[in-house]
């Protein structure tokens, strides 16, 4: 490419790189270095797949990591100089059309001598490289049309064109909620009876004169359960939410102790007498003495040992208000991210760590993972306000 090129060294030529231009080594002719030209039979509209074939053994896709991409072995700053990076970042990226089509652009400006070597080898020249390049593959066949039965949603109707797009004149309408039936294809529905075209977008498959079915009735339900004196047992106190989950907001609070009425539900939550909200039943112990949590039973205070195992799962579990079942599953995760205030996403990462060592007081570190001195922070929180 004039004086800097932007190719790498084929693979069989005695070519040398120096400071990112290529130059012949010596002046050894190139008859002396035994490349014939191509015969005159040679297919001239393949030129540029000859010139792959030389540069890069016909890997349009190639990056060896040597400076050089793509099928025809583009120098960075002459990609995007010749304005490749309209197509993809670099050479390697973009199609064997997008590159011979940079390709084209450099011929003209610096010509065959941009490729010193290869250029000779696959016999390109102005002429032939710059013909339009017919070695694509052919166009597939457009899908076929779906057949159909559709009802005019428009108001006040909709436009029947000769033709399907609205470049095409309009020849006709078609009231709201008629029947139309034709086939459709790329958005476009042909009418059946040969009036013209009508677009996807003012129809419907939903037949508006059907009868409605009736809705079914509502389950009864259940009668709730009487109401029970609670007390607190978190040592923090309890959040009290909207509804009987940790994705419900945080409404109000209860403090270490306080004696409330509330009806249990099934799931584990406490419904307030009082109408203020939910709270979990995990953190709450009935007049009688019973914890009631999902699956909830008596648990010894954890081991500060650093491991996230079953029993310190569970007892996360039953701080966020969840069955016990000793799982690291989405479902936990997605809980324990709603409890500390970060993105609920089921993926923990490093916005969930930041938030659970700031939840449970401990220096944030960085971690993007459950590491050793925040899991014995976990258990030592949760010994303090919910195994109690």
């Amino acid at each position: 490419m004039g004086s800097t090129t932007s190719h790498r060294t084929p693979r069989t030529g005695v070519l040398r790189r120096r400071v990112g231009r290529l130059t012949l080594a010596g002046a050894t002719s190139v008859s002396a270095m035994g490349m014939a030209a191509p015969t005159a039979a040679a297919d001239d509209h393949n030129v540029w797949d000859r010139v792959a074939d030389c540069e890069s053994s016909g890997n349009w896709s190639i990056n060896t990591g040597n400076g050089f991409y793509g099928g025809l072995q583009f120098w960075h700053p002459t990609w995007t100089g010749f304005g490749g990076g309209e197509f993809a970042p670099y050479a390697h990226q973009a199609t064997k059309l997008q590159q011979i089509t940079v390709a084209q652009r450099v011929l003209k400006v610096q010509g065959p001598g941009a490729w010193p070597v290869c250029s000779v080898r696959a016999g390109l020249t102005m002429e032939n490289g710059l013909e339009p390049y017919d070695g694509a593959a052919p166009a597939p066949a457009p899908a076929p049309g779906v057949q159909g039965t559709w009802w005019v949603s428009a108001t006040p109707g909709a436009n029947v064109r000769s033709g399907p797009s609205t470049t095409y004149a309009v020849v006709g309408a078609a009231a709201t909620g008629s029947e139309v039936t034709g086939t459709l294809s790329n958005g476009w529905v042909r009418l059946a009876d040969g009036r013209g075209w009508i677009a996807l977008s003012t129809l419907t498959d939903e037949d508006p004169g059907a009868a409605t079915p009736e809705p079914e009735p509502e389950p009864t339900p259940e009668p709730p359960a009487a109401s029970t004196s609670w007390t607190v047992t978190a040592t923090l106190g309890a959040n009290v939410r909207s509804g009987p989950s940790t994705s419900y907001a945080v409404v109000g609070g209860l403090a270490h102790g306080a004696t409330v009425q509330g009806e249990s539900s099934t799931n584990g939550w406490i419904r307030l007498a009082d109408g203020r909200g939910w709270v979990s039943g995990s953190i709450m112990k009935a007049a009688d003495g019973a914890v009631t949590s999902p699956g909830s039973s008596t648990m010894a205070p954890l081991v500060l040992d650093g491991s996230r195992g079953p029993l310190t799962v569970k007892a996360v579990q039953r701080w966020v208000g969840l069955p016990e079942t000793g799982r690291w599953d989405t479902t936990t995760v997605k809980a324990v991210q709603a409890e500390v205030g970060t993105r609920v996403d089921g993926a923990w990462g490093p916005m969930s760590q930041a938030a659970l060592q700031g939840h449970i007081g401990l220096s944030r570190d960085g971690s993007t993972y459950m590491n050793y001195r925040t899991v014995v922070a976990l258990q030592a929180w949760l010994n303090a306000n919910v195994i109690g």
